[in-house]
């Protein structure tokens, strides 16, 4: 099991090893979810290592849809939309080197930031 699982897996997240990344199911208020992933293999670049977490909004097949979504994110500092298995997804790059509870914050972060766009882009909750 990976650094990052074991970490993730004591703050109590739920999910299962799936072609490489971490998959799981993370459960929001008001009965809304929303699909992860989260890669356990980190990129160093310049001496600094992320993780990369994401979180599905929809489908990317109409280009309206994927242009809002990055307009919206636009601002985001450390990760955006990216479009993945013909999916938009929130993406946020993660430090390494940061705590266990501020590693679970992102994923709540990225989970948050896409059942929103989804509600807007796609008013559903598919994921």
């Amino acid at each position: 099991m990976s650094l990052l699982a074991s970490k993730l897996q004591s703050k109590g997240l739920n999910f299962k090893e799936e072609g490489g990344l971490l998959k799981g199911i993370y459960q929001l208020s008001g009965g809304r979810s929303q699909l992860f992933f989260l890669d356990p293999d980190a990129d160093h670049f310049m001496g600094m290592g992320d993780y990369d977490f994401m979180s599905v909004v929809g489908s990317a097949t109409d280009a309206v849809k994927v242009r809002q979504a990055c307009e919206r994110v636009g601002g985001m500092k450390r990760g955006g939309i990216v479009v993945r298995q013909g999916q938009i997804m929130v993406k946020m790059e993660v430090p390494t080197e940061i705590s266990d509870d501020s590693l679970m914050a992102h994923v709540v972060a990225v989970c948050t930031l896409a059942d929103e766009l989804e509600q807007e882009l796609f008013t559903g909750d598919r994921w």
